[in-house]
């Protein structure tokens, strides 16, 4: 419980503070040394924190981030990572207004979006985040990829992590992702520190494929990791430009074969990898990040929508944590863009929901139908239901990024 005569002052986190990789190390089980170094370590324009009597008692790192929108462009958020409290400090709600903080400085410099990598998702749910995308995770023998090398062109080339490496892998990534909402924008060293390097600091081996005039079309990020049963091939990251660059990365993982057990990699969820090959992987499906609607307006006015649907709705939104979230607003849609007015609260909207449930409408996590079937979007006009499904049409989101 928060007690009301306790004053708790958020600021950013000093560098010299020792407590945050104290905080850190403990909530996330390293070393002390491991929690100084990347990719545990941020900036210290990055770390944010609640003060008592110059004391710090909870913490997290906040990011700023760009999520692609699916129409060629991206819409700045606000990561949320690191989130931890001394065992001491815990159960007194200082958790919850660290987070209150957090989005109310992130509606104050126009991010109108948050996201943050859980580890109990219920908490998070409770104060509006929801699971905004699910990825696919296949596994196999490598020789169930042997098929694939008869198709076998061009050439694999391990990459290190010099710029121009980390510049050839984000033009596939940003190529092959293009169309889906979810994949962050990554600078270098977000590439060198996040990507190519694993959580305990150890490098990936990163291979891109490029083609017999070569161009590279697509890329794995692979790490050799044990297990009860042997070895894995790990793969944190797979993306190709086409058929053609996805058959090679088939045919990679193939040449494991005496060395792996089982080749590990994650896809979106609405690609067809079972289709592709002769005969099935075992698959799990994995929730992915949560994100946050910070602010409606501003949220709904930044995203990218189908150029040619055109028309008007009105939903109200109930956000029962960020006030200023709730009330009727009404949607005007022309050549890609939305325009968002608020309008009487006491008028009755075309469609009613919670945060959450826009929050999955906006990624396209959530069809407007497929939520109206099972309650979760309350429908008074079906040509606003059909309005709305045609403006959040598209790919499935994805994201490959923890942080």
């Amino acid at each position: 419980m928060i007690n009301a005569s306790e004053h708790l002052h958020y600021r950013a986190v000093a560098s010299d503070d020792e407590q945050f990789a104290l905080n850190t190390a403990l909530a996330y089980n390293l070393s002390l040394d491991a929690a100084r170094r990347a990719p545990w370590s941020v900036a210290s324009d990055m770390r944010r924190g609640l003060y008592r009597n110059g004391r710090l008692v909870t913490q997290c790192a906040l990011y700023p981030l760009r999520v692609a929108h699916g129409g060629g462009g991206t819409i700045p958020a606000g990561g949320i990572g690191l989130v931890a409290t001394p065992p001491e400090e815990r159960r007194r709600g200082h958790a919850a207004r660290l987070l209150r903080e957090v989005c109310d400085e992130l509606r104050s410099r126009g991010t109108p979006l948050s996201l943050l990598s859980a580890q109990r998702r219920s908490f998070y749910w409770r104060y509006g985040w929801a699971t905004f995308y699910e990825a696919r995770r296949f596994s196999g023998e490598p020789a169930l990829f042997a098929p694939f090398r008869a198709q076998r062109a061009g050439a694999w080339v391990r990459l290190d992590d010099s710029e121009s490496a980390v510049a050839e892998l984000d033009a596939i990534y940003r190529g092959a992702l293009r169309g889906r909402f979810g994949p962050l924008e990554r600078t270098a060293d977000w590439w060198q520190t996040r990507v190519l390097l694993s959580g305990d600091g150890s490098p990936r081996r990163a291979y891109v494929w490029r083609d017999d005039v070569g161009h590279g079309r697509s890329y794995a990020i692979v790490s050799v990791e044990s297990s009860e049963r042997g070895r894995l091939l790990q793969c944190r990251e797979a993306v190709a430009l086409d058929p053609q660059a996805r058959a090679q990365i088939f045919a990679f993982f193939s040449a494991f074969e005496d060395q792996c057990i089982d080749v590990v990699f994650n896809a979106p969820a609405d690609a067809p990898v079972q289709a592709l090959m002769p005969d099935p992987l075992q698959c799990a499906m994995m929730p992915g990040l949560m994100l946050r609607i910070v602010d409606v307006a501003q949220a709904l006015e930044a995203h990218s929508f189908p150029r040619e649907v055109a028309g008007r709705l009105t939903l109200e939104v109930v956000d029962d944590w960020l006030e200023h979230n709730n009330g009727v607003f009404a949607l005007e849609a022309e050549g890609g863009n939305v325009r968002v007015r608020r309008l009487d609260a006491a008028m009755e909207a075309d469609m009613r929901c919670d945060v959450r449930t826009l929050t999955q409408i906006y990624s396209r996590y959530l069809r407007p139908r497929t939520a109206a079937a099972f309650g979760l979007l309350d429908v008074r006009s079906r040509p606003a239901l059909a309005l709305i499904e045609r403006l959040f049409a598209g790919l499935a989101p994805y994201a490959s990024d923890r942080f």
